[in-house]
């Protein structure tokens, strides 16, 4: 959140969200803020109208962070703690979302279930929402086999009949490349649910320095494209190429989820290191930008 010295960083959370909020469907208006002194507050046409600093200390700012909690996806073996800082914490400027081996029974749709780890995902629903402009968020993952870590996006109202959409800054899992080291960019849709989706939809970058630094992962969104950057560099691009909501249900809010998942349909296909746990990503700052007014 911008902190200026003037006005407080709750204060600036609460105008942005409630603008984007109660404008419904309607495509929310910037908000004016002084410019912070020490980050960068535009990129070339783009201007920075939020942001999250994680300059406090203890549980995510409730003004911007809400928690899922329990099972919720994808056969995971974790289930999600709200509000409890050994998961989920804010600790010298940073998010720590921190995933542990922990042997315990809990609910698994309806079920009780053994689940061997537990973790936190915080998102911006009902607080925060996004659409169009660049989104920046700058962090550090944890590798190892069996973490899942990401950095994505859903539907704040899921407008189109409920057809699928999300949007995938960052996925990471162990996989097939001799170094893991690799993350992957992805749009979903309910074209590509469905197998029906020709397009290009997914790619993969590598770096060596994942787990050791801050990288910085980003989507640039417009009513006509997507684009995934990685440290300011192209991965993936996906185009509008036609006005089904089928093929493109982004003209509408999103918000932002950060969480560490371990194992599951996906994360769990090259088994789980016991050992590399507990495994955190640090997130240092999330960004939002628009368009300048002309």
């Amino acid at each position: 959140m911008i902190n200026t010295g003037l006005i407080s960083k709750n204060f600036i959370a609460c105008i942005f969200a409630a603008s984007l909020l109660c404008a419904g469907c309607e495509k929310e208006e910037n908000v004016t803020a002084p410019p912070p002194e020490d980050i960068q507050v535009s990129y070339g046409d783009y201007e920075l109208v939020w942001s999250e600093e994680f300059d406090y200390e203890g549980l995510p700012a409730e003004n911007t962070w809400v928690y899922e909690e329990g099972y919720m996806r994808n056969n995971e073996k974790q289930d999600y703690k709200v509000a409890n800082t050994k998961y989920s914490r804010v600790e010298n400027g940073k998010l720590i979302i921190e995933a542990h081996n922990d042997v315990h029974t809990g609910d698994k749709n309806g079920t009780t279930y053994e689940f061997t780890h537990s973790s936190a995902s915080v998102t911006t629903k009902g607080k925060v929402g996004f659409q169009y402009g660049r989104l920046d968020v700058s962090a550090k993952i944890p590798r190892g086999k069996g973490v899942w870590p990401a950095i994505w996006m859903r539907p704040v109202y899921n407008d189109f009949g409920g057809v699928y959409a999300e949007m995938d800054l960052m996925e990471y899992v162990w996989g097939d490349n001799v170094n893991h080291d690799m993350i992957w960019a992805t749009v979903h849709n309910q074209d590509s649910q469905d197998d029906r989706e020709d397009q290009q939809r997914t790619n993969t970058v590598s770096s060596p320095t994942l787990d050791t630094e801050f990288h910085l992962y980003s989507l640039v969104w417009t009513e006509t494209s997507l684009d995934f950057l990685f440290d300011d560099t192209l991965v993936l691009s996906f185009e509008k190429e036609n006005d089904s909501y089928n093929h493109w249900p982004f003209d509408q809010p999103f918000f932002l989820i950060l969480n560490v998942a371990v194992g599951g349909s996906w994360g769990g296909s090259w088994g789980v290191d016991d050992s590399i746990f507990p495994a955190a990503m640090e997130v240092d700052y999330v960004r939002y930008y628009k368009e300048k007014e002309q």
